[in-house]
């Protein structure tokens, strides 16, 4: 059964009701029927919607009470099916909530059908940049963008790269906020649209902020982690014997990880944060190092290019990996876009990156805040208008010391 073929369970919903959400052009959405909590969770995933209809959006989500399925034949049980509804995927891995998504549309005009008590649409940011990247060669990347004295800076890179790192350093001395987790640069590289919508947080970097609105993350159970990680770092090796303290200290891995939470950029970033759109003139790829400096240097373009692709391949792990139950539930239905993805991300990448200032980044982890934005800051004001495209005059291998400044003996900018 194709995944065209859908029943829903309330059949008098009024599917007048749409609300729409316009992502610079490039990419329309549309909720039909949605609810107030409906609309919440959307705009958290890609900003607030528009105040104008759209006049043909790419993806529409319609929004019922209950899709009637059918039998269901689980592909990962409690995750993903096949059933009369098409190809169903189960948020929550309950079976509580479900949403239809037609993977033989994605790239063009894609509808999905979601019950109204699913919160995050699943795969709703992938199927967003891959349709920006079908219709206008749009390069989608897992990155961090903004403005900083009329300099637009890209950071992007592996996990832990820097990218919100850097974003939250240079929000404290008056940056511009662009994009805090999804970018897109159009084909020629001449210009980056942040994705609307929240970005995540993690405990630590909001206590480093020294120039912050209270927000989320400062709440009883954020505490009482880390008073349990204080205690189980306190305990001798010896105690953890015991079956308590053995299970405190295996349990605190999974707990640091819940230390976040997502915010809206204006709650750090206030008005600097309206447009999402600059030039992307440096681009920086970060990478965690066992120095405890901060280091800047040219990137090799065609190591960078690959770096990347690998990278922009581990994001779309999760939308792939659904891909391929889709196609095991429905082995004669495929999208041909998606068949070859990877090898259209690699070609767009080369090309919109082909005559940008590209730089490594390297910082420890976690890095200080203070120190990552001296470098960074160093080097943009070191930059020359008539160094674009040449890394500065520098090649790839020297150094260059943020001590030597004004005048630079090498290629690398670091703290003392």
């Amino acid at each position: 059964m194709a995944s065209s073929s859908l029943k829903v369970a309330d059949q008098e919903t009024d599917h007048s009701q749409a609300v729409d959400y316009d992502i610079h052009g490039l990419v329309g959405v549309r909720l039909i029927a949605p609810s107030a909590s409906n609309i919440a969770a959307v705009s958290a995933q890609i900003g607030s919607p528009s105040s104008r209809a759209l006049r043909h959006p790419d993806i529409v989500v319609r929004y019922v009470d209950r899709i009637l399925a059918g039998p269901v034949r689980y592909v990962d049980l409690g995750r993903t099916a096949s059933s009369e509804a098409g190809f169903m995927v189960f948020p929550e891995a309950d079976g509580k909530g479900k949403v239809s998504i037609p993977f033989e549309q994605i790239g063009t005009e894609c509808e999905i059908l979601c019950e109204r008590r699913v919160g995050w649409i699943p795969l709703l940011i992938p199927i967003v940049n891959l349709t920006a990247l079908k219709k206008h060669r749009c390069v989608p990347i897992h990155a961090s963008a903004f403005e900083y004295k009329g300099t637009g800076v890209l950071v992007t890179g592996w996990v832990k790269s820097g990218k919100s790192e850097a974003l939250l350093a240079f929000s404290q001395h008056g940056a511009t906020y662009i994009g805090g987790e999804w970018v897109l640069l159009n084909f020629d590289g001449s210009t980056m649209y942040g994705l609307p919508g929240t970005f995540r947080m993690w405990d630590w970097h909001r206590r480093s902020l020294s120039n912050c609105p209270r927000i989320d993350g400062s709440g009883k159970m954020f505490r009482l982690i880390r008073f349990l990680d204080t205690v189980q770092a306190a305990i001798p090796d010896g105690l953890c014997r015991f079956e308590p303290l053995k299970f405190l200290r295996d349990s605190m891995p999974a707990l640091r990880r819940q230390l976040n939470f997502r915010v809206e950029p204006k709650a750090i970033f206030g008005e600097r944060c309206n447009g999402l759109t600059g030039n992307p003139d440096k681009i920086f790829i970060g990478m965690v190092h066992s120095d405890k400096r901060v280091l800047i240097e040219p990137a090799e373009p065609a190591t960078v290019m690959d770096q990347l692709a690998w990278a922009m391949e581990f994001e779309l792990t999760s939308l792939m990996s659904h891909y391929r139950a889709f196609k095991f539930a429905f082995p004669k239905i495929q999208n041909n876009f998606l068949e070859t993805v990877h090898s259209v991300l690699r070609d767009a990448l080369r090309e919109a990156l082909a005559a940008k200032e590209i730089y490594m980044l390297y910082h420890p982890y976690p890095v200080p805040f203070q120190d990552l934005f001296q470098v960074m800051r160093d080097f943009l004001e070191s930059s020359t208008p008539d160094a674009a495209g040449k890394g500065c005059g520098r090649k790839p291998g020297q150094s260059f010391r943020r001590n030597d400044a004004p005048h630079f003996s090498d290629d690398r900018i670091s703290l003392p």
